[in-house]
């Protein structure tokens, strides 16, 4: 029945003995002593702690905290957790006393995370020396992080001696852990505060450990030493140079840096030979360290640190000594990159590769040596505005080496004279660039203004007066099928373009235009009739 008066509790039996509050069953007994003062002052500092919430009662953290207080009371290790939540907002003039109570109270390390996460100092150091404890103990460490906290410089003292003093005494295999933990806990921990050497020679002998050592303070020290205590070893044992190979050269890589140390060259010999990235930032390293002259690296110690177990490319011969005077070649650097030369295809970087070399050419390499030659002065005379003369005779590779050299010129300067500048070089080129200039206006990733240079070039060579039917066909082909793929404006650019070259130019583009843009497309037509009458 809902509504009306409660119905009164019925009363205990006789034989029942009334069952007392827990409220009653904590209170009574401290209020029938000499203390009861205090004991009431302890009950009203927990209704205090309850409505400075907002709450009408005091709940059991507050009771707690408040006999530590007014009582002195201690702590039992399950009323930890209950506390420790209570300190996230308790008042802060109590905080203190029941701070400390809670850490004399020996709670586990989870409680002491949570009051490290808010209380710098002595939570901090006991949360330290229960994960000290653990690990000694053989337990493992936290994965989660720790939030920052300053240490003072007492404090720092003292967590460096236990952290120092717990590393000299578990197996050289646990150390990693207390190393982690120091830096978990922003502890600076030198390498000589503790046996570092003992932990380095166990870490040595087991590369398969996979320690990493960002993990741990001053690991710089820790992995110089790691390197010292190998080239020491390698003294006496080759097996070394085989776990340097598998293991260690990622971690040393960086520190590697003298050729003429076996060690350092395994090291650099395993990145080079693990390409990518890697192996051009090693490369690059040491293509700077050739032109330092204050170094005594010599060419020959660095290729043969660097190419111990791998090939040099065309590249990285010319990044590592394409800068070194021609007195510091040797025989023996010639005779290296020959080797990768003479496998390689014939690119522009190979033949100035060759330059460099110049000194120790053969008959073959001189031949494209004195080849290239030909066509670099070429290209320099047509810059400088010169009459240029004739390439034939010149191998089609070392053309296509040096295509890309030869286009930017002819592109870079006015249509007339890039047209009988390719005139008077010859068939052969004049067949590269039938190939080459459609590949460039055609390719939308290139730049505009490279773009427009190449069909307006494309456009004055199939109108000049030397013009082969086969070039005609091939340029009328290509340079239709830009435009009618392209926009208005591309067009009036290649104009502006060839107004600027000469006014009969300008006129044939715009006749040529119209009769495409009024004529259907004829994908396997002949030549454009235009292309005769258009003189």
């Amino acid at each position: 029945m809902s509504g009306g008066i409660p119905a009164r509790p019925e009363p205990p039996s006789a034989d029942e003995p009334p069952r007392p509050a827990p409220e009653g069953r904590r209170w009574v007994p401290r209020v029938l002593t000499p203390d009861s003062v205090e004991v009431v002052d302890s009950i009203e500092l927990a209704d205090e702690f309850a409505r400075s919430r907002g709450e009408q009662h005091a709940g059991p953290a507050d009771r707690l905290a408040a006999g530590v207080i007014v009582l002195g009371k201690e702590l039992a290790t399950e009323d930890c957790a209950l506390l420790a939540a209570w300190l996230r907002s308790a008042p802060a003039d109590v905080r203190g006393p029941v701070l400390s109570a809670v850490l004399a109270a020996d709670p586990p390390c989870e409680v002491l995370a949570d009051l490290a996460a808010e209380h710098a100092g002595q939570a901090r150091m006991a949360l330290l020396r229960g994960e000290i404890a653990q690990i000694v103990a053989g337990g493992g460490v936290p994965d989660s992080p720790l939030t920052p906290h300053p240490w003072g410089a007492d404090e720092a003292e003292e967590a460096r001696a236990l952290l120092s003093e717990a590393v000299d005494e578990v197996a050289p295999d646990r150390v990693d852990l207390l190393l982690r933990t120091a830096t978990r806990f922003g502890v600076d921990l030198p390498p000589h505060r503790y046996t570092a050497e003992r932990f380095v020679s166990w870490w040595a002998s087991h590369p398969e450990a996979g320690l990493d050592p960002v993990l741990w303070p001053r690991s710089d020290d820790l992995v110089a030493l790691l390197r010292s205590t190998l080239v020491a070893r390698l003294q006496h044992s080759e097996t070394v140079l085989a776990a340097v190979t598998d293991h260690w050269w990622p971690l040393l890589r960086s520190i590697a840096v003298d050729p003429f140390e076996p060690l350092d060259a395994a090291v650099l010999s395993a990145a080079v030979r693990a390409n990518g990235d890697i192996r051009r930032e090693t490369v690059d390293r040491f293509a700077e360290r050739l032109r330092d002259p204050d170094l005594p690296d010599t060419p020959e110690a660095v290729l043969a640190a660097l190419f111990g177990a791998a090939q040099p490319t065309v590249d990285e011969l010319h990044r590592l000594i394409g800068a070194l005077p021609a007195t510091a070649v040797t025989e023996s650097i010639a005779q290296r990159a020959f080797a990768v030369l003479d496998k390689a295809k014939v690119t522009g970087r190979s033949l100035d590769l060759l330059r460099v070399l110049g000194h120790h050419l053969g008959t073959e390499q001189r031949e494209l040596w004195s080849a290239d030659a030909r066509v670099r002065s070429w290209i320099v005379a047509f810059g400088r505005g010169s009459e240029v003369g004739s390439l034939s005779g010149i191998a089609d590779r070392v053309l296509r080496a040096r295509l890309p050299e030869l286009v930017t010129a002819l592109l870079a300067a006015d249509p007339r004279a890039a047209v009988r500048a390719i005139g008077s070089a010859g068939a052969s080129l004049q067949q590269l660039l039938q190939r080459e200039l459609p590949a460039i206006f055609g390719d939308e990733r290139a730049e505009e203004s490279r773009r427009d240079a190449a069909v307006a070039l494309a456009f004055v060579l199939a109108w000049s007066d030397g013009a082969s039917t086969e070039m005609r066909t091939a340029y009328d082909r290509e340079l239709e099928r830009w435009v009618r793929s392209g926009r208005r404006a591309d067009h009036r650019r290649v104009s502006k373009r060839l107004r600027l070259s000469a006014a009969d130019h300008a006129a044939a583009w715009h006749e040529w235009l119209q009769e495409i843009v009024t004529t259907p497309a004829e994908p396997d037509r002949a030549t454009r009739k235009w292309w005769q009458r258009r003189r």
